[in-house]
């Protein structure tokens, strides 16, 4: 479960900013929408919505946490021992260019917390430190400076051995899960449970849910999901197959394309949605299956390639990060995927769900969908700078129209459009 994430100087993000997802003391919505952690006096919130402008810095929240779990979890890797750390600082201010960025990540595991962070830039780590927090005591494990690694006698004493050999650009905690060090293993095993996917491009979500689908169990859960939606089917079927050289030449393939297919070891998938099939009396009297991807539409091809991820999510109580989250989606199923963590029935293992939206009636006080801690509002400065902040943070009020007054610019992150005030596309 991630408890705050943390970043500075890195993309939009010139000043140190957060998100929290500790619930704060409001009142509003406690039974459905909070979970109470195994850490003493830690209720963590289940959902978080992100609204702005395009361009304010959504999506550049969302890469910095994917960069700091992906470079976690692998820059201790051979592959990676001669590539530069792929850092881009804030690039619009001469005083943050030359400077490290900071990522900081706080989650709990196993019912421990931990909070782990690093500076660095594109060449080596800065700083790098673990903290352990037991009995409501934060304990460091270890802290680094540059090359200089100091362990407390609170970690793993066998990690003492590989302090020399981390290069220096490889985090300390990567190369002790490497070499099979408890702590090291336990942080990667939790940053595994924090999954980003764009809701634009749904190749690795759609393989994701098909892997799922080869497990009955799961597949159960998926066309539960899926059944719930009116979709017009309730049910999905996934073929394998790999391409011989009759249906090649029949599809008329070039030969040197084909050869080069056939020497692939590559298995192609098909996934397809049962219709029924009715006689002039509306009773039903057959199936027939269409392609998902050729004969049902993008927003269903999407609700399915999201439903192995959501559902995976919901079971194993993760954290799950959506761009472009509701893209493609009918306001109605945006809602549904919402209630689903927002809910003690369906989500009793504490996941979590974070978005962006531009939809704005999700935050509408008749849908009590969110309070006002799990709305977030981005906006970008004059000088390219983005600030986040939520409605709690605001001080607005709990009886406070928040979708009227967010369209009526009062929580700022509207884009400042020009069209229809004067502008002219074309001519002086």
């Amino acid at each position: 479960m991630l408890v705050k994430f943390t970043v500075e100087n890195y993309l939009s993000f010139k000043n140190r900013t957060s998100i929290d997802l500790t619930a704060s003391s409001l009142t509003e919505l406690r039974d459905a929408n909070l979970h109470v952690s195994p850490i003493k006096n830690l209720t963590l919130l289940k959902s978080l919505i992100i609204y702005g402008a395009n361009s304010n810095g959504k999506s550049n929240l969302f890469k910095a946490i994917n960069f700091a779990r992906t470079f976690i979890l692998n820059s201790s890797k051979d592959s990676q021992s001669d590539e530069p750390i792929e850092i881009q600082p804030f690039c619009l201010s001469t005083e943050s260019i030359d400077k490290p960025s900071f990522f900081e990540l706080v989650f709990i595991h196993n019912a421990v917390k931990y909070r782990f962070g690093f500076e660095a830039d594109a060449t080596e780590i800065h700083k790098e430190w673990l903290y352990v927090t037991t009995k409501n005591k934060e304990q460091l494990l270890f802290e680094r400076d540059f090359q200089e690694i100091t362990i407390t006698k609170k970690f793993d004493a066998a990690s003492s051995n590989l302090t020399t050999i981390t290069r220096k650009n490889a985090l300390f905690i990567s190369v002790c899960a490497q070499f099979n060090i408890a702590t090291g293993m336990a942080i990667l095993k939790a940053l595994n449970s924090i999954q980003y996917i764009s809701g634009m491009q749904d190749r690795f979500t759609i393989n994701f849910t098909i892997d799922m689908m080869d497990d009955p169990a799961k597949k159960k859960y998926i066309d539960n999901f899926i059944a719930g939606a009116d979709l017009g089917f309730t049910e999905t079927k996934v073929e394998r197959f790999k391409l011989t050289e009759e249906i090649l030449e029949k599809g008329n393939v070039p030969k040197e394309i084909r050869k080069m297919i056939l020497e692939s070891d590559e298995e192609n998938v098909v996934v397809s949605t049962k219709h029924a099939i009715y006689d002039e009396n509306n009773e039903e009297v057959d199936n027939v299956y269409f392609n998902l991807f050729v004969s049902e539409s993008l927003g269903t091809g999407k609700y399915v390639a999201l439903s192995g991820p959501i559902i995976d999510t919901l079971l194993n109580g993760k954290t799950l990060i959506i761009d472009e989250f509701d893209a493609q989606l009918h306001p109605h199923l945006s809602k549904a995927i919402i209630e689903l963590f927002n809910s003690k029935e369906n989500n009793p293992n504490g996941a979590q769900l974070i978005f962006a939206s531009h939809n704005s009636s999700l935050i509408n006080p008749k849908r009590k969908l969110f309070r006002r801690d799990q709305i977030i509002i981005a906006e970008k400065d004059s000088y390219g700078i983005t600030n986040m902040e939520s409605l709690y943070d605001k001080k607005i009020r709990k009886d406070a129209s928040f979708e009227k007054d967010y369209l009526e610019g009062k929580y700022d992150g509207l884009p400042d459009v020009k069209m229809g005030k004067g502008l002219r596309l074309f001519g002086e």
